[in-house]
């Protein structure tokens, strides 16, 4: 069997589920019925299914332990949103800052002829905001590459 070439699911870890949960719902995401209120969210996007999980129980689910104290922050892996334009980027990037979140970096012109910023939730989840004037946006949001 070849594993399919999709992900069906992100979840992040997250010290409180309700207060992320709340952070989420600010942005305006709309959370998924099978949400088990203070215990696991879902929130249904065009890509995929979003989950917040408190992050010792993901660990725990994992069959991990957790990054002990002195960590880097720093976790490798970065979401991403892409949107339609230089000016969608900073209007999104304005907006996750009143809402709560932070800035890892400033939105600014790419090498690769792009614009993005990086923002985190209140519990330091990366997430890429772009503007790639070579990947168009298909009727759900999602980016369209070249030659497909």
């Amino acid at each position: 069997m070849a594993i399919p070439q999709r992900y069906s699911l992100v979840t992040l870890g997250v010290a409180d589920v309700i207060e992320a949960t709340a952070f989420y719902r600010s942005l305006g995401w709309e959370t998924a019925a099978s949400t088990v209120e203070g215990d696991t969210t879902f929130f249904a996007t065009p890509g995929g299914v979003l989950a917040l999980w408190s992050t010792a129980e993901l660990a725990k689910d994992a069959g991990t332990t957790m990054m002990h104290a002195n960590a880097p922050a720093f976790r490798a892996v970065a979401l991403a949103i892409n949107v339609g334009s230089r000016e969608e980027v900073d209007e999104a990037v304005g907006e996750w800052m009143a809402l709560g979140g932070s800035v890892s970096k400033v939105p600014t012109e790419t090498e690769w002829g792009g614009y993005s910023g990086y923002v985190a939730d209140p519990d330091g989840n990366l997430w890429e905001i772009a503007y790639n004037p070579f990947w168009p946006l298909d009727e759900r949001g999602l980016p369209v590459l070249p030659g497909e």
